[in-house]
């Protein structure tokens, strides 16, 4: 056997990928293709069947302006951004103080669901038009750890059930009747379910189902500053969803109406507070009247007095309403708003205005002096106490009839068609999902494993090939046959069974050229291997031990694959007393060959099935039964494992002429190839030729079949 003194040059050039080869890679792969297609389609069609559908419904909600007194009005009315309210109302509306109400009154935190098989239990119940069973459960409470945990509950007739407390066992219960164990409190109110049905029940904390509401409400305005709100929410039962939307919408706007009736207790408070004090500042004002009228008498008072007292009157009034405003806007502002800095620079004003008057007022007489300042007194006092009247009795109404300034322009109302529930369309996204990620996946395997589709990829790596032998439909029928009459399905021995077959043929020009490379290796025997398991070295094997015996040459046929060596069984002789046992000295080599069925050819098969291959055929023995062999018979084929898979085709390769490795066209890669070479090189072998099997009808580059998996 010849040494390897170079390593064969690799391919240098890139191959272009263009549509043709994409489209011949697709229709290779058509069954992998349409398979996964069709398993994608019926995925989405169960899941369609399995999805709860989907409702949603919404609720329109006016948000109207917030009345204020004239001044505060003026103030605010050119300044105030109103999407700010809408945020906070929106806020309002998803906050927990409006959701726990819901709850409460719903009895949301309670989950009934009927047990069922699990993801196809739904498509059963609709398949065989089940009446739904269901139960009434009145109240149902757990202890704090054990919230958000499922508990089985059974039917055991009409009136009663039992339910698995965990720890504390199976308890049973009667309709109408509380059941209390171990902090577990439940009140089945009727059971309208045949005996044996099962239901989880559930007690879901408070903020798993608030964030649950949280996640299917959705609040938006409908447009910038038009202080509409479009409210929404989605589930799976069109009444519930919508008695949830409504019972939110109904308390957020009773809690709107409650923080205004708060409000106007609050204002009510302050002003009655501040009564008092004016009704007292007003006695006393009219004392000191009184006084200077019993000591000076009458006095009338010239036409300038009089306008400066009615002009001090007006501005005391303004400068009382502005106290008033300040008050009930530092509660909403800090003093860095803009309304409420506006009202400071109004009251600077006025401050001014008043200053300016009073210089007036102090030109005048002691006397006129005095009396103004007494009459300024009475009638701003008056005039104050009859504003805290009127607003002690508008506060007073405001409070008794409180209405919110929100208001349900449309209650709710659920879409009739669940979103997602087109079944059809959903079976033709899934089928087209199916169809990309089929496609991308033998596109992605076409680029990355680049597989052995003509015999120029092969000799590109430095490896003559004899021949390619195509498909052989003669096997192909009689293997469908068999699987489709349920037979197990085995190989057959082509050349005895049809040797008219076009494989044989392309066999029998492998058989010259084998004949000549023998000649010129100066040695009887060849060596047969295969990349990986799968090319069909067993039927190379078989077949060119034949037609090479058609000849009228002694042929021996060596099977070691000592692992999984099956030509005993295709050639129809006995496994026992073959190489392993000849290996392991219990056998002599004459008394372990066995004729065959076809003149000529004797084989000796594997033996007794042996874990120590390796060593035994790196042993002496096994040399000498190969010179043994090579001087009884005219030429010797050697079968053996595949060499990526184990390394005993590397050793027995010393002893023969030269190796022909068998490659499958479309199943072994590039990458397996160079692996072989670099294989038999680390071990001193040049690797000789090979030949292509598996080939479609002789076309060795084209596509008919995707893939042919089994060796032949």
């Amino acid at each position: 056997m010849k040494t390897n003194e170079h390593f064969p040059a690799q391919l240098n050039g890139t191959e272009e990928i263009d549509l043709v080869d994409i489209l011949l890679t697709l229709f290779a792969h058509k069954y992998k293709i349409i398979i996964t297609t069709l398993l994608c389609a019926l995925l989405a069609f169960l899941y369609s069947v399995n999805i709860e559908p989907l409702y949603t419904a919404s609720v329109l909600v006016q948000l109207e302006k917030n009345t204020q007194n004239n001044l505060i009005s003026k103030l605010m009315d050119p300044l105030i951004d109103e999407s700010t309210s809408s945020a906070t109302e929106i806020g309002i509306l998803t906050s927990r103080r409006v959701l726990n109400q819901t709850i409460d009154k719903l009895g949301l935190q309670i989950d009934v669901r009927e047990k069922k098989f699990p993801f196809i239990g739904q498509w059963l119940s609709a398949f065989t038009k089940e009446s739904p069973h269901d139960i009434s459960v009145s109240s149902f409470n757990v202890p704090t750890e054990n919230e958000d945990k499922p508990w089985t509950l059974t039917v055991l007739g009409p009136d009663r059930y039992q339910i698995d407390t965990g720890e504390s066992g199976v308890v049973s219960g009667k309709t109408h009747q509380t059941l209390k164990q171990n902090g577990f409190t439940l009140n089945v109110a009727a059971l309208n379910a045949p005996e044996g049905t099962k239901f989880i029940l559930t007690k879901y904390s408070r903020y798993a189902v608030t964030q649950a509401l949280l996640k299917r409400l959705t609040a938006v305005e409908l447009n910038k500053d038009s202080r509409l709100l479009n409210v929404s929410f989605s589930g799976p039962d069109k009444q519930k969803i919508i008695a949830i939307l409504n019972s939110i919408s109904l308390n957020f706007m009773e809690d709107n109406r409650q923080r205004k009736a708060e409000e106007a207790s609050k204002k009510l408070d302050f002003v009655n507070s501040l009564l008092p004090g004016v009704q007292e500042k007003l006695n006393q004002a009219d004392r000191q009247l009184h006084n200077f009228k019993e000591e000076n008498g009458s006095i009338d008072l010239p036409m300038e007095v009089k306008a400066a007292l009615d002009s001090s009157v007006a501005i005391q009034s303004q400068q009382n309403e502005l106290q008033l405003a300040k008050v009930e806007l530092s509660k909403k502002y800090t003093s860095n708003h803009p309304v409420y800095r506006a009202l400071l620079e109004k009251e600077a004003l006025l401050n001014q205005d008043k200053n300016a008057l009073s210089q007036v007022i102090a030109a005048m007489p002691k006397k006129q002096q005095e009396i103004l300042s007494i009459k300024r007194d009475i009638e701003a006092g008056q005039e104050i106490y009859m504003q805290l009247l009127s607003k002690q009795h508008e506060l007073g109404i405001t409070r008794a009839s409180t209405v919110a300034s929100i208001r349900i322009i449309d209650e709710a109302v659920s879409n009739p068609i669940p979103t997602g529930s087109n079944k059809g369309l959903n079976v033709v996204l899934g089928a087209l999902l199916g169809g990309i990620l089929s496609c991308g996946y033998c596109l992605a395997l076409h680029v990355f494993r680049r597989t052995l589709e003509d015999v120029d990829m092969i000799e590109r790596h430095g490896v003559d090939v004899l021949a390619s032998i195509p498909v052989s439909e003669y096997s192909q029928r009689k293997r469908r046959h068999k699987l489709t009459s349920g037979k197990t399905s085995q190989d057959i021995w082509l050349a005895q069974e049809h040797p008219e077959d076009l494989a044989i043929e392309s066999l029998r020009s492998l058989r010259t050229s084998i004949f000549i490379a023998l000649k010129q290796a100066g040695k009887n025997s060849l060596l047969i291997s295969g990349a990986t398991p799968g090319a069909g070295k067993t039927f190379i094997s078989s077949n060119l031990a034949a037609i090479m015996a058609d000849t009228g040459k002694s042929i021996l046929l060596i099977d070691a694959d000592l692992r999984l060596g099956k030509l005993h069984e295709l050639l129809g002789v006995r496994e026992k007393e073959g190489v392993s046992d000849i290996l392991q000295g219990s056998l002599m080599f004459e008394k372990a060959i066995q004729p065959t069925a076809r003149a000529g050819l004797d084989i000796l098969s594997r033996g007794s099935v042996s874990g120590q291959s390796s060593e035994l055929l790196g042993s002496d023995l096994f040399a000498q039964l190969l010179q043994w062999a090579q001087l009884q018979y005219d030429y010797v084929i050697v079968d053996t494992p595949p060499i990526l898979a184990i390394t005993d085709a590397a050793i027995v390769a010393e002893h023969v002429g030269f190796v022909l490795l068998v490659l499958r066209y479309k199943t072994n890669s590039v990458k397996e190839l160079s692996n072989v070479i670099h294989r038999f090189k680390k071990c001193g072998i040049e690797l000789d030729r090979a030949v292509f099997n598996g080939v479609q009808n002789g076309e060795s580059s084209a596509y008919k079949y995707s893939r042919y998996s089994t060796s032949l």
